[in-house]
């Protein structure tokens, strides 16, 4: 774990962007049990043989061939912190669950497909935060010229000297964000994927905040030493809400992390908890 600000890295060897006009509506990380008893925190190497995978030294990998001979290649890399006596129980079962979700996926494919996730860690005093990226592609719709791809992102914040989950209301004042944060929100949608004009639907900050489907709630978040991090949505959003029904009007759906703010923490000091300036 490197310190002062500097982030372990393992984000994609093929990295993907992509823009989702269309979505399969691929729910990944639901909560599905893998067997019936909860796994146990264990090595890398381990845990990737329980969950089914075969470990090659950075990923565990698995190959699932569907009934229609579509193979779908997974590829999920796992961080160190699965031995971490704080976090390990968490991610453990994230990891788990996502590989089950991904293979059952597979079963069910028409053409071939994969899914690749990758992390990064971030540390903030005690807090240290796991971001997952997750990438794969879903059946093509008559919407998109080949398969959809898509991302999203899950994250894990602990405080590793109380060993409590950290949510991102017991770091900041939440409905503080928008209005504090509101330069480098503004900055971030002006810069995000495809090109636009800046400040223009649906890249304006009213429909960014946190009660609103395309900021998926503020759900994915990294608390760097000197940032918070926001990865909007969260997962793939197939379109806003409320629907505009005017006719011939554009039906916008958002990629999982098309806009990640990085507001930084002198920013948000006034809505800060104590102890976290």
């Amino acid at each position: 774990m490197g310190n002062g600000g500097r982030a372990k890295s393992n984000f994609p060897r093929r990295r993907m962007l992509m823009w989702i006009r269309a979505l399969a509506g691929v729910l990944v990380a639901a909560a599905v049990q893998v067997g019936n008893a909860p796994l146990a925190s264990a090595s890398a190497p381990a845990l990737c043989d329980q969950i089914g995978g075969q470990w090659n030294g950075q990923y565990c990998h698995a190959s699932v061939t569907s009934d229609r001979r579509a193979v779908r290649e997974i590829n999920i890399a796992i961080p160190a912190e699965v031995d971490d006596p704080v976090m390990g129980a968490a991610l453990t079962e994230y990891l788990a669950t996502l590989m089950n979700n991904w293979r059952k996926f597979g079963q069910g494919m028409a053409q071939h497909s994969w899914g690749d996730a990758n992390f990064q860690i971030f540390q903030h005093g005690n807090i240290r935060t796991v971001v997952f990226h997750e990438t794969y592609n879903s059946e093509s719709t008559g919407r998109l010229e080949g398969p959809a791809i898509n991302d999203a992102y899950r994250t894990f914040s602990f405080n590793q000297a109380t060993g409590q989950r950290v949510q991102l209301a017991d770091v900041v004042d939440v409905a503080a964000i928008p209005t504090l944060g509101a330069p480098f929100i503004q900055a971030a949608l002006d810069q995000a994927l495809p090109p636009h004009q800046p400040n223009t639907y649906p890249f304006i900050a009213e429909r960014w905040t946190p009660d609103k489907v395309f900021s998926g709630g503020y759900k994915a978040w990294a608390l760097t030493p000197d940032e918070l991090i926001l990865y909007l949505p969260d997962y793939p959003v197939a379109r806003d809400t409320p629907i505009d029904f005017t006719p011939g009007a554009y039906q916008w759906s958002m990629n999982g992390g098309t806009v990640q703010p990085r507001i930084p923490l002198s920013a948000l000091a006034p809505a800060l908890r104590p102890g976290l300036g």
